[in-house]
């Protein structure tokens, strides 16, 4: 079975076509350090074109490996779509199992040809440097036929799967012939994994809860009703379906798991037939002020960006931490959120480790690292000149030591800057949600007092 994927580029043609084509990665294991120097040669003087394609699986449909970036641009100057997206670069990678780089690359032919052949100019590799063969593709964005960019079924990833099975199940490799493409994404699962709430988790959460304390599918439909949820648990329906509020696209409940199924739900509710529940109580709302001690041993709120940050992690239920988070009742704009509770709590954080409570602080914290990411590069810029020369061996380690080091710094730098800029824009979204949630909570626990009263 093979794994496709395929994204815009909007730098440097050569670029990508030079990575698609890099001889480490293209080269087979057995093959000679002068022949990896003919590549080199090949690639920079475009000769023995015949040899490079054979040899080393770099081939082109509709236009020539060697000289693939000057025919792209040719077109694009033709029809005069220079700006914009300049290719897409995608790949096919196959399983770990028993298939040839020859192989591969055939596959990988065939695949693009049917995909993009007819209209398009294409550049396919086979990369050998690791586990699973993959193949690599850059399209150019513009079409040599009739000057049209790449669009529709052209860059539509189920279609690619569809036409990679096929040509798998052609040559005897594996392939999936009823896959579940109802499932939830690789995204939601790898985020599961790594113990953040995801839009299934929550859900799985509240149905728990909710079969907790029901007996039958009336009391349960009463329970999901009260915590927020749209659904669908009708015995006239093939799929039972939830849809949390705030969300517009139902989860089929038998999607959540073994024990979501219609069946697993009706078995739940039947072994809570012989205990006895306590019935499902409305959410009582209790306002709360969150304070934080001092090392004076003091009470203190704190304001600002930091204090608006922590407010929402307590209103996340991520804070404190010694609290078991339950999300079952949250507000649907909360849960929203509880999806991006990494970077909250990193930007929290940073508000925090710098003490940043104003705008101005921000902005003043953001120009700073600027500051230092163009001192940096400048630095490493230098330094990479000094590769150049005639160094020692022991020099060109330390340099390239260096090289690497302020890399590391740059990368951290450059995420400071972006949770600068998410700060500024999330810290408006956070101040208009809460502002809802204090509205909704205050209706709810209107209601609450004026049940109490009749009561009495």
């Amino acid at each position: 079975m093979a794994v496709s994927k395929l994204w815009a580029v909007t730098s440097r043609l050569g670029q990508v076509i030079d990575y698609a084509a890099n001889p480490a990665k293209t080269a087979a294991d057995n093959y000679t350090e002068e022949q990896y120097r003919a590549l080199r040669d090949v690639l920079a003087y475009a000769k023995d074109e015949e040899k490079t394609e054979r040899e080393f699986f770099v081939e082109g449909i509709n236009c020539n490996p060697l000289t693939a970036r000057d025919q792209f641009v040719s077109v694009k100057q033709a029809y005069g779509k220079e700006e914009g997206i300049q290719a897409y670069h995608g790949y096919l990678s196959f399983k770990e199992q028993d298939i040839s780089p020859e192989l591969a690359q055939k596959i990988g032919m065939e695949f693009a040809k049917e995909v993009w052949g007819e209209r398009f100019q294409v550049v396919v590799t086979t990369h050998l440097n690791t586990k699973h063969l993959h193949c690599h593709y850059v399209i150019n964005s513009v079409s040599f036929v009739d000057g049209k960019r790449l669009w529709g079924d052209e860059k539509a990833w189920f279609k690619f799967r569809l036409v990679a099975d096929k040509i798998c199940e052609k040559y005897g490799l594996y392939y999936n012939p009823n896959p579940n493409r109802s499932k939830q994404s690789s995204y939601y699962y790898k985020q599961e994994q790594a113990g953040m709430p995801t839009r299934y988790s929550m859900t799985r959460q509240a149905i728990d809860e909710a079969i907790a304390h029901s007996t039958n599918l009336k009391s349960l439909d009463y329970a999901l009703t009260q915590m927020g949820y749209e659904h669908c648990l009708s015995e006239c329906r093939k799929y039972w379906t939830i849809v949390p509020k705030g969300y517009k696209k139902p989860i089929r409940l038998k999607n959540l798991g073994e024990d979501y199924t219609e069946e697993a739900i009706k078995r739940r509710l039947i072994e809570n037939q012989g205990v006895r529940l306590m019935p499902f109580a409305k959410q009582t709302i209790i306002i709360r002020q969150y304070r934080l001690p001092t090392r004076e041993n003091k009470i203190k709120k704190v304001g600002g960006l930091y204090g608006l940050y922590l407010h929402y992690c307590y209103k996340l239920g991520y804070l404190p931490k010694y609290k078991k988070q339950n999300t079952t009742r949250l507000h649907y704009l909360l849960k929203e959120d509880l999806l991006k509770l990494d970077k909250i709590t990193a930007e929290t954080r940073l508000l925090g480790r710098e003490n940043i409570s104003t705008d101005e602080q921000l902005f003043s914290y953001k120009e700073s690292v600027l500051s230092q990411i163009k001192s940096l590069t400048d630095d490493r810029t230098h330094l990479r000149k000094q590769l150049r020369k005639n160094l020692s061996d022991d020099e060109l380690s330390k340099v390239k030591e260096q090289i690497s080091t302020i890399t590391g710094k740059l990368w951290t730098l450059r995420k400071e800057v972006g949770l600068c800029d998410d700060i500024a824009e999330r810290s408006k979204v956070i101040e208009a949600n809460l502002e809802t949630v204090r509205v909704y909570e205050e209706k709810q626990e209107r209601k609450e007092q004026n049940r109490n009263d009749k009561r009495r």
